[in-house]
């Protein structure tokens, strides 16, 4: 599923430069708070193990929902999901493979990475691949469990590190900023790891077209040239406040990612 030469490429090197950046930051204001606060946290911190079976019996709750009402992706269901995340979670060096589930989304196409205290999941909607695999791109399928998956790897999900960078989410448009970062960093593993840059491409633009016949019809160059028409003031606006860049702009920056990552030369 990956070349050789992808295959060599550090995931660190992957991560983007505006998350590097706002990492960075974001640390450094939680480091201070939390040292201001040291006293109150001592303070608090009888507190911990409550908050720990809380969150515990929250992810009680949501496995068993998704146990009794969605699919779990194994070696026996749905083989095919499953090997791409067996060897996705193996490159990334992931401790444990997360559970994969398909749940019937009604339409909705999206795709989401969770954690809770001690398991990690990957959620697909069942529309999602229905449009990917309609046509059979497992590839595309590919870059989209890849990008899922790099959530887990780089920790983008991690308690130490929300809990680090909470206090810096108070900056008004920081949170927003900081996510729309992580975002670009999961699509350029999910690149890496489809090893395909036409079919990581379309994998995002089937998210934005969600249909499963016109999918694959879609021109990446027309679709791109869409960002270019973007009215500078408004889409300057709309970004202040959302938490995933516009497809547009995710697509031209794996374009742009191609040329940093060897063995992706495709298209």
């Amino acid at each position: 599923m990956m070349s050789s030469v992808s295959q060599a490429l550090s995931i660190s090197a992957l991560r983007h430069p505006k998350e590097q950046t706002y990492l960075l930051v974001g640390a450094v204001i939680g480091a201070i708070v939390w040292l201001l606060l040291l006293p109150l946290l001592l303070m608090l911190i009888w507190f911990v193990i409550p908050f720990a079976i809380v969150l515990w019996i929250a992810e009680q709750f949501f496995r068993a929902e998704l146990l009794g009402n969605a699919v779990k992706v194994s070696d026996e269901q749905y083989p095919e999901i499953h090997a791409i995340v067996k060897s996705q979670a193996g490159v990334l060096n992931l401790a444990s493979i997360p559970e994969v589930f398909v749940i019937n989304s009604q339409g909705a196409i999206n795709a989401l990475a969770v954690k809770f205290v001690s398991k990690k999941y990957v959620i697909l909607y069942s529309s999602l691949i229905d449009v990917m695999l309609a046509h059979g791109s497992l590839k595309e399928l590919s870059m989209v469990i890849g990008h899922e998956l790099g959530h887990h790897a780089v920790g983008h999900l991690a308690w130490w590190k929300t809990f680090l960078l909470k206090p810096a989410m108070f900056i008004p448009f920081f949170g927003a900023a900081y996510s729309r970062a992580c975002e670009l960093t999961a699509d350029r593993i999910g690149l890496y790891l489809c090893g395909d840059s036409e079919a990581a491409r379309r994998g995002l633009i089937a998210l934005a077209s969600g249909s499963i016949y016109l999918a694959p019809k879609t021109a990446v160059k027309a679709f791109t040239e869409q960002e270019r028409q973007m009215p500078p003031l408004f889409g300057f606006l709309h970004d202040l406040y959302a938490t995933h860049p516009r497809t547009t702009r995710r697509v031209l920056e794996l374009e742009a990612a191609k040329s940093l990552i060897g063995g992706t030369q495709n298209g």
